[in-house]
Order: structure tokens, then C-alpha cells, then sequence
């Protein structure tokens, strides 16, 4: 007995004693770690390389068809662009799939994430199928209005849910984050109390309904001829639908607004980084739309003109389209940096388990958006909410 008593204190004593030696080194990598780090390192240098090697490639393809057609030359040009931005992003959704130990956060984190890479893409495809770039561009909106809705159900997750948030703002000593300002007061009373979320919620959300309204428009009015792309004239569907979705997205950003200043001390407060992450949606969603009124403005004046083989209607759309493709590059490296995964890695070398399911769990979760259908039901069509009986939702 008192052998087997000195042999544990030997041990002890020897633990002790390797803890004291190997104090400050770090300890072993999991096999994870090591290949996210190899992938990021694959990464670094795939777009370095692009930088040595598909910049010149694709400048001299572009020189060699830029007598055949002018949509070749911004096709190429722009594809340097968009080589950049795709693994930036790419490698920013995937470390949050590999780290999701947050799914009812980086769920929508993922989604607003997608909005870079599919507007990158789709906008160079815009450019090299021209004639179909109404078709292009509309898919592209309906995605911004998704990646609203997405942030605001975001910012509800981070702060603990619609209960929190909503015992938050009554807690409040000065209930003023429902006002309106005198000309919005011409058209909403305050929105103070529990109906102040409720609100929120509805302003973003009747952005998704309308906007899927106005896709729907425009390929009917485009089928039938009567669209007239950049037309700011009555008899054009253009005018119609640029005033409604307009009106419609200038609302979803104004409760956005209110939503975000109501909550930011509470977000300031947990390390959110709520302004980044802010001027980040709203930077691509209300730059890339104002930018595309203005160049349709400047294209009603005469100020845009046919070029070669392109109608003034393709110079317009080719213009928003590039435009757009070079400007994804830095809403790429700002997202990165501001929807960050590493916020939500946990150190498995502790033992800390993954706790948001496998990779394709964790994909799929992502991309279903049930809770906004469910919402834009009783939000926005007024319908009455079914009983959630699910373990866990999605």
C-alpha cells in the first residue's frame, strides 16, 4: 500500500514537474486546425499566383477578341476581379461551416456571406450575356433582399432573441427609439413598447415579398416587350418597378436603422462590432442599388451612349455590371474581417466538442430559410403561426 501511494506521488510529483517545463509551449494542433491552416495557406497562394499569372493571361486573351466584340474585353478584365473575390469568400463561409458551434447565428452570418461571391459572379455573367442581363440582375436582387432579412434576424440572434430584445427596450429609461421623425410620422405612429420589434421585423421582411413582386414584373414585362430598361417613362414597366422597389427597400433600411441604433449598446456591449458589420450589408445593398439609378439617370439623359456592337441599354448594364465586379473585391476582404469565424472557434485541444453538427449539416442549415417564410406568413400576409413540435429547427 505505501509503495503504490509514493508511485502516485512520484507521478504527481512528474506531472507537476512537465507542466512546469512545457508551460509555454502551445499545445498540439488538431487535425482540423492543421488542415484549415493548410487551406488557408492554399488559398494565399492560389491568389497570389492569380495575380503573376491569370492578370496577364486574360489581358492578352482580352486584346486578341477585342475586335470581335466589345463584351469579351470587360468579360476578361472583370474575370481578375472576380478570381480574387470567389476564394476570399469562399474561404470565409467555409471556416464558419467548419466552426459552427453557433447555428442559430452564423446561419444567417452564412447567408449574408453568400451575398458577395453571387453578386460577383453573377454580375460577370451579366457581362458576357448581355442580352440576358435583366434575367441576371433580378436573381441578384432577390438575393439582397434575402440578405436583409438575414442581418435582421442576425442581430435578433446575437442579442438573445425577440424576448430579450424586447425586455431590453422596455427596460429602457427613455422610451424614444420608436419615434419617428416628422415626416415619417406622416405615415406611421410610434412604434414604442413590445410592437416595436414586431415592426422591424415587418418593414424588412415586406422588402422579400416585394421584391419577389417585382422580379416577377420585370420578367413579364421583359417577355412582353414592354420593360424598357432605363426608361424613366410611364409607359414602362422600368419606371414602375424602380419606383416601388425603391419606396419598398428605402423602408426595409429605414427600420434597419431604427433597429440597429435601438440595440447598439447592447451590441457595443457583447463585442459585436456593430457598426463594421452594419456598414458592411448595408454598404453593398444600398451602394450597388443607388448606383444602378444613377447610371439608368445618366442613361435617360443621353449621357450613356452605344458603343460598337453594344445598344445603349447594354452599355448601362455592362457599366453597373463591372462596376460591381471590381467593388465585390473589397466588400470581400471587409467581410472577412467583420463576420469573422474565428469568433465562434472553440479550442478542441480542451475537449470542447463541435457543437453544430457535421459540415453538411451545417450547409444545409444555412441555406433553408424556413423561419422567413414562416414570419413573412404572420408578419407580412397575416396569417396565424403554426406550433413549432420540431426538437430542433433549422
Amino acid at each position: 500500500m505505501s509503495h503504490e501511494i509514493m508511485s502516485h506521488e512520484i507521478i504527481d510529483q512528474d506531472t507537476g514537474l512537465d507542466l512546469l517545463l512545457n508551460y509555454d509551449r502551445p499545445p498540439p494542433k488538431s487535425r482540423l486546425r492543421q488542415l484549415m491552416e493548410k487551406v488557408a495557406h492554399f488559398l494565399a497562394v492560389s491568389t497570389f499566383l492569380s495575380l503573376l499569372v491569370l492578370i496577364p493571361v486574360i489581358t492578352v486573351q482580352a486584346l486578341k477578341d477585342k475586335n470581335t466584340s466589345n463584351d469579351h474585353v470587360a468579360f476578361y478584365s472583370s474575370a481578375c476581379f472576380v478570381g480574387l473575390t470567389m476564394p476570399i469568400s469562399i474561404y470565409g463561409i467555409y471556416g464558419h461551416l467548419s466552426n459552427y458551434n453557433q447555428p442559430k447565428i452564423q446561419k444567417y452570418v452564412v447567408r449574408i456571406l453568400w451575398m458577395v461571391p453571387l453578386y460577383s459572379l453573377q454580375s460577370w455573367l451579366g457581362l458576357r450575356f448581355h442580352d440576358s442581363s435583366v434575367w441576371i440582375e433580378s436573381l441578384r436582387d432577390m438575393y439582397e433582399s434575402y440578405t436583409l432579412a438575414s442581418f435582421l434576424y442576425y442581430l435578433i440572434e446575437v442579442l438573445g432573441g425577440e424576448e430579450e430584445i424586447t425586455r431590453t427596450l422596455l427596460d429602457m429609461p427613455e422610451q424614444t427609439y420608436g419615434k419617428h421623425g416628422r415626416f415619417m410620422s406622416l405615415f406611421f405612429t410610434d412604434w414604442s413598447g413590445s410592437l416595436f420589434l414586431g415592426r422591424c421585423k415587418w418593414g424588412v421582411l415586406q422588402y422579400v415579398v416585394v421584391k419577389v413582386f417585382c422580379v416577377f414584373l420585370t420578367i413579364l414585362c421583359e417577355a412582353a416587350g414592354t420593360y424598357g430598361n432605363g426608361e424613366f417613362s410611364l409607359t414602362s414597366g422600368y419606371f414602375y418597378v424602380t419606383f416601388v422597389a425603391n419606396v419598398s427597400q428605402c423602408l426595409a433600411l429605414y427600420v434597419l436603422v431604427k433597429l440597429f441604433y435601438a440595440v447598439k449598446v447592447s451590441l457595443l456591449a457583447i463585442g459585436a462590432k456593430p457598426y463594421g458589420k452594419f456598414a458592411c450589408v448595408k454598404g453593398v445593398v444600398f451602394f450597388t442599388w443607388w448606383q444602378g439609378v444613377g447610371i439608368a439617370v445618366l442613361q435617360n439623359y443621353g449621357i450613356i451612349h452605344e458603343r460598337g456592337t453594344w445598344s445603349q441599354d447594354d452599355v448601362a448594364d455592362g457599366l453597373q455590371d463591372y462596376l460591381i465586379t471590381v467593388e465585390m473585391l473589397f466588400f470581400a476582404v471587409a467581410h472577412m474581417y467583420t463576420f469573422s469565424y474565428t469568433e465562434y472557434c472553440v479550442d478542441e485541444d480542451l475537449g470542447l466538442p463541435r457543437s453544430g453538427g457535421t459540415f453538411g449539416e451545417a450547409l444545409w442549415s444555412s441555406s433553408v430559410p424556413s423561419e422567413i417564410g414562416e414570419d413573412i406568413k404572420t408578419e407580412v400576409l397575416g396569417r396565424k403561426k403554426k406550433e413549432d413540435t420540431s426538437v430542433l429547427s433549422i
